[in-house]
């Protein structure tokens, strides 16, 4: 499973494999009362949740910078936990694109700052220096 993380402080866990989990983070991720460290890039192995309980538990993850992520609550069927459903991760896909599309729009901001600084108001301006 992965931990998806957005900009806006939130994110899901999603994927098939429940007895792992990875993050492009490292920190902490809590289900319940249930710590799990996590490295960046490496798979944790996920424990057996409450006993082998079912149940829908809050979870959260703490960057290892400090910031602190809600995740979308999490289902266990037997201590493991449960893929979120199609419309979870169809919504989890669309705003990663999200995310994408205002890093892009962010760094042409600052292109087209960049390129009306460099062109003065003034129109003989270029042609003296």
């Amino acid at each position: 499973m992965r931990i998806e993380l957005f900009k806006n402080n939130k994110g899901l866990i999603h994927g098939s494999d429940s007895k792992r989990i990875a993050c492009d983070v490292g920190g902490t991720l809590r289900i319940g009362t249930v710590e799990i460290p996590i490295t960046i890039d490496t798979e944790a192995i996920v424990p057996v949740l409450f006993n082998g309980c079912t149940g829908v538990y809050n979870a959260t993850f703490t960057s290892a910078l400090g910031n602190v992520y809600e995740l979308e609550r999490v289902a266990i069927k037997g201590g493991r936990i449960v893929p979120p459903s199609q419309q979870s991760v169809e919504l989890m896909e669309m705003r990663c694109r999200i995310d994408t599309l205002e890093d892009e729009c962010k760094s042409l901001r600052e292109e087209n700052l960049r390129l009306s600084n460099l062109f003065d108001t003034d129109a003989l301006n270029f042609l003296i220096k």
